[in-house]
């Protein structure tokens, strides 16, 4: 649905839009859940970018739930901006200790009930609207360690903690589109650092960094290629560890199956539409973590591959229905969401 305030300016008007969704991954499951979206402008310039503001929820079928606030402000013909994300969750997650080769265990589940915020604010210090001031607050609490083997022992005394940290976000965009790019560079450099002294339980730092390229092909196809990394120096608590799997890289492995200071991975993504709004993707990725960066070995890589189906929803901004099917080495994952994962 939508509503419109009484302004002379058609394109600039306030407007509020309601959505249900519907997802499953792995570590959710099958998720339901509801959101809205409202545009406004804080502005008369021309140039001046749209506000918005953003609630959203959902629950899975493993009992899991999240509720999210995020508003998006721009002023002054763009030069300040201000970002805030606001959750509340209850996650039921695996973890199996910390390496490159932990085994399965028969019980790694637990169960968590987190509150963040990271407020992200941009000051016109710079001639670009690319560099960002950081500040990320976290509450975890284990609700039940269940039968983790690694939390009842190694863990034992661990029941909640809370992290602070400032920091910056660095970011370049070249993306003709940002829901299915087809040609243009992004480039991502973020690093927080936590610090006892500002309230935090723990003393470490954060370094993460994102390089994606996509080059067209003959107009219908595409090839989009991905570097990530994330490295993480001092003490942090062991959900702050890098970790490999998930929806949007290394698909077929479970968010965090393998965990350590350091994480590395690439992937490679052929895209194409077949028919009118149908289309499919071929995706291959490697990666892996290590306890020091300089232990990464090509030949212990973890390797990823796959394919998927989209569906073209919404012809104008290019937004897609997806359906991934990925597999690794003696695991697999299926993946229903929206947009393309990078």
């Amino acid at each position: 649905m939508s509503i419109y305030s009484q302004d002379s300016t058609a394109s600039r008007k306030f407007s509020f839009f309601g959505y249900p969704f519907a997802y499953y991954t792995p570590e959710t499951r099958f998720a339901v859940g509801a959101g809205g979206i409202a545009t406004f402008y804080l502005g008369k310039d021309i140039i001046l970018r749209p506000s918005k503001v953003t609630l959203s929820g959902y629950y899975t079928s493993n009992k899991q739930y999240s509720i999210s606030f995020v508003p998006q402000f721009y002023f002054y013909k763009n030069k300040y901006f201000f970002s805030m994300d606001v959750k509340y969750e209850f996650i039921v997650d695996k973890f199996y200790g910390v390496g490159s080769d932990t085994p399965e265990i028969p019980n790694p589940e637990y169960s968590a009930n987190n509150f963040y915020v990271t407020v992200e604010f941009r000051l016109p210090f710079t001639s670009r609207d690319d560099l960002k001031l950081l500040f990320d607050y976290k509450n975890f609490r284990l609700a039940d360690k269940k039968s983790n083997p690694y939390l009842l022992n190694d863990y034992a005394d661990f029941t909640k903690a809370k992290t602070l940290g400032l920091g910056f976000l660095w970011a370049w965009d070249t993306r003709n589109s940002i829901f299915f790019p087809t040609d243009g560079h992004y480039s991502k450099l973020l690093t927080e650092f936590y610090f006892k002294e500002i309230g935090s339980d723990y003393d470490f730092n954060k370094i993460e960094f994102d390089i994606r390229n996509y080059f067209p092909l003959y107009e219908i196809n595409t090839i989009g290629f991905q570097i990530y990394g994330k490295l993480a120096r001092g003490n942090p608590p062991f959900y702050e560890l890098p970790a490999l799997g998930g929806q949007y890289l290394m698909r077929g492995y479970y968010q965090g199956r393998f965990r350590d200071n350091n994480y590395f991975a690439a992937q490679v993504e052929y895209r194409r539409y077949v028919w009118k709004r149908i289309g499919f993707v071929l995706f291959f990725g490697m990666g892996n973590v290590a306890h020091k960066f300089n232990e990464m070995r090509i030949r212990d890589m973890k390797y990823s591959y796959g394919f998927g189906m989209r569906y073209q929803f919404n012809v104008i901004e290019k937004v897609n229905l997806r359906a991934d099917f990925g597999f690794g080495k003696n695991t697999s994952g299926i993946y229903f969401g929206i947009e393309e994962v990078f």
